[in-house]
């Protein structure tokens, strides 16, 4: 039986943790959560995450952890060997902690505004500038990143850790400029991220890895593309 299992789904953020998961090597199995079928909102899986969202990692002991920031910092911290995570007395442990909360806080919530507008407001008049809005701060936050890797190898210096990975996953939710989609944001092409080089070396960096080119088969671009249409038909499937 295997160690840990990840219920998981392309549209969401179970690829960080996926990717944690083949970095320190331990036994795993996938448990696919279909959203087409609306799995992810049944009484059975809402009793595993109330919420309703992806990823859920299920425990040595059978505990049930959702939150995909949590699960990576949860999976470094419990494997230090891994090398993902500065101890807690590290010197490098504050911007460990800084970018693993400032990533999902900032970038990845922001993305939300982009694509699903409609949850954030009762008026449906304040759907386009919520929007418009969140593209502006998606500017903003990312650019806090990439100036903090002026100098920098990896974001917390000179070793790579699971802030990297967390970060690379959302460099991940833009698609090609070549698979042009009406009425979509320009934040959600690849070319966003031009005017962001540190990023893009980073990221570049980390797509070499075994273990996240491995990961990586499991997430094709072209579920996020299909996600695309639908958000530009305003036809949205939640993501988590």
């Amino acid at each position: 039986m295997a160690t840990y299992t990840l219920y998981w789904n392309s549209l969401t953020s179970s690829f960080a943790p996926h990717i944690v998961l083949e970095e320190i090597g331990v036994d795993y199995e996938l448990r696919w959560v279909d959203f087409k079928g609306k799995e992810h909102k049944s009484k059975s899986f809402l009793n595993i995450n109330p919420n309703g969202f992806l990823p859920v990692l299920f425990l040595e002991d059978g505990s049930p952890m959702y939150e995909s920031a949590g699960i990576v910092m949860y999976l470094a911290d419990h494997y230090p060997s891994s090398g993902l995570a500065p101890a807690v007395s590290d010197p490098d442990r504050y911007l460990y902690n800084q970018w693993i909360f400032y990533i999902p806080i900032h970038i990845y919530q922001t993305y939300g505004r982009c694509y699903n507008s409609k949850l954030f407001s009762t008026n449906p008049g304040d759907k386009a500038g919520i929007r418009d809005c969140g593209a502006q701060d998606l500017q903003k936050y990312w650019k806090v990143i990439d100036d903090a890797l002026q100098d920098r190898a990896w974001l917390i210096g000179d070793r790579f850790s699971a802030c990297d990975i967390y970060m690379f996953m959302m460099t991940r939710w833009h698609i090609p400029r070549q698979c042009e989609i009406p009425n979509l944001l320009s934040v959600f092409y690849d070319d966003f991220f031009e005017q962001f080089p540190n990023i893009t070396r980073i990221a570049a960096k980390v797509a070499e890895r075994p273990a996240v080119q491995k990961v990586m088969k499991f997430y094709p671009i072209e579920d996020l593309i299909g996600f695309y249409e639908r958000v530009a038909k305003n036809c949205v499937l939640e993501p988590s």
